[in-house]
């Protein structure tokens, strides 16, 4: 079992509306879509391992419908329930890249998870979200931390430049060297404001490049892995978690690093196809 840990919100995709004109009206394609990053990898995991998300949403309409949706992808569904259910407003430009407004709601208020919701956890995954406030970085530290002391192994996205700097490098550090994660995942940005911050990180080190090759360090050394170039990106929401479900499934089934690096890049080519994360 692939267990998912953090957010479940929803998705308003504006596509054509990284440029906004002030006063006036901005036409635009919109679509509601259901997102958050952990969310994202659990789906896009669902039919090629057994996935379980953990998550706080809230006691609302919406919730329902995003946990309904969930289900309906085939991934076994524990929330927390109380307050309102996060949005987030994610503007695309013509090229598909995404600028985000973020309003996490019940998804930052994570509280203990119940243990009985870790059972049979062979691999627990992360967004760096989870850890942005007190309250659910002692949450999903603790968690994360049970599980692997019953032998699940353990990865971290880093998810959020914006979430490593409000962080801090000491504080993302200690992260790091308290969940000691077996994989940590990165998009090239996140990678150099690691490197900025000056934050070591330990186990397989898998940096996705845009349409450039995959950096994978195993052990100190770095090997490119290539991935196939898409021309006709129409959203880039939710490639980089479609990228971490596929390697963690592949690893799953057996692969090692670099062939698990190709499954995440294969699958990420579906999600830069569509609006909205798979």
């Amino acid at each position: 079992m692939l267990v998912v840990i953090g957010d479940l919100v929803a998705d308003l995709i504006v596509l054509g509306g990284a440029v906004l004109e002030h006063g006036t009206d901005n036409p635009a394609e919109i679509r509601l879509t259901r997102g958050g990053s952990a969310a994202n990898v659990a789906v896009a995991a669902a039919s090629r391992h057994p996935v379980r998300f953990i998550g706080r949403v809230g006691d609302d309409t919406l919730a329902r419908a995003l946990v309904g949706e969930l289900e309906a992808a085939g991934v076994e569904v524990r929330v927390q329930r109380a307050g309102r259910t996060g949005s987030i407003v994610v503007l695309v430009d013509a090229v598909g890249e995404r600028t985000m407004i973020t309003d996490r709601g019940a998804a930052a208020e994570l509280e203990a998870i119940e243990p009985a919701w870790l059972e049979g956890a062979e691999w627990v995954h992360a967004p760096l979200y989870g850890f942005a406030v007190t309250r659910s970085r002692t949450a999903l530290t603790d968690a994360v931390a049970r599980a692997a002391a019953g032998g699940a192994r353990v990865s971290i996205d880093l998810s959020s430049v914006a979430t490593m700097r409000e962080l801090g490098a000491a504080r993302l550090q200690r992260i790091l060297d308290g969940v000691r994660p077996d994989v940590v995942f990165a998009n090239d940005d996140e990678a150099r404001a690691g490197a900025e911050l000056g934050v070591a990180v330990t186990g397989v080190y898998v940096v996705k490049r845009g349409p450039d090759p995959v950096s994978v360090t195993v052990d100190g050394v770095s090997s490119d892995v290539p991935v196939e170039r898409v021309d006709d990106v129409l959203d880039s929401t939710g490639a980089g978690d479609a990228f971490a479900a596929g390697y963690v499934a592949a690893a799953l089934s057996g692969a090692g690093p670099h062939e698990s690096a190709r499954a995440g890049g294969a699958l990420a080519m579906s999600a830069l196809r569509r609006p909205g994360a798979l």
